[in-house]
């Protein structure tokens, strides 16, 4: 039986007090808040550029001053850096996120696996959704970062960690005896990063009308015809 505690409340009572409520609801207001300006700076920016994107902007289109942006990432190349961190993680407006890609079962698998189409085929069904997520706001980034010093910092080393993944992957099936003959692991990198990029993937999805599907089932011929040993 539930007995009556220091504080005055009774053991086993789970109610929250007036104060923690309070605070719950300043907390979850301060995240849905920062939630609707990561939005709308991701259409603001995909659909003007990173330039042509103002602060005021983004608050205009988020319905907060725009001092409450300023406030929340402080600058404009942080919000675009951390626009494009949420979409790789895949998090969702509670704060949830699916996590590191590499991280991944789906990557854990193409490292794993010793058949080179079962490999490929693992790594493009993870990544196409990450690209699908990402592969916008990724790219606005890649064009700011060729005039803008403190995006090309960030930048490089979201493109280095990219294609390290890529080469984590060729090296893998290098290990298990798959990769073509002749093909070396810098080649083969070079060419899963390339032929699956964020740039690619608007070409394919954007430019030309394929819906992920048909992508992801090319890719899953392309690429072990360019990588794999006795591929046809």
């Amino acid at each position: 039986m539930a007995g009556v505690n220091g504080t005055g409340r009774r053991e086993g009572d789970l109610s929250t007090s007036p104060r923690t409520a309070l605070r719950q609801s300043r907390k979850q207001k301060a995240l849905q808040t920062r939630w609707r300006v990561l939005e709308a700076a991701r259409e603001e920016f995909v659909a003007k550029g990173y330039h042509d994107t103002t602060m005021a902007a983004i608050a205009e289109r988020a319905g907060v001053a725009v001092q409450t942006v300023y406030l929340i990432f402080r600058t404009k190349a942080l919000l675009i850096e951390e626009l494009v961190g949420i979409s790789v993680m895949g998090t969702s407006p509670d704060g949830t996120s699916e996590g590191d890609p590499e991280e991944s079962e789906w990557f854990a698998t193409a490292l794993s696996e010793t058949d080179a189409r079962r490999a490929l085929a693992a790594f493009v069904d993870g990544a196409i959704p990450v690209y699908a997520r990402a592969a916008a706001i990724s790219e606005v980034g890649r064009a700011a970062a060729k005039g803008d010093p403190e995006i090309a910092a960030w930048w490089i080393r979201s493109e280095r960690m990219r294609i390290s993944a890529a080469e984590r992957v060729v090296e893998a099936l290098e290990e298990h005896g798959m990769l073509r003959q002749g093909l070396t692991v810098p080649t083969g990198t070079a060419i899963l990063s390339t032929i699956l990029s964020d740039h690619t993937y608007l070409e394919f999805t954007v430019d030309n009308g394929w819906t992920d599907e048909e992508l992801g089932a090319w890719l899953k011929v392309a690429l072990p015809a360019l990588m794999i040993r006795d591929a046809t």
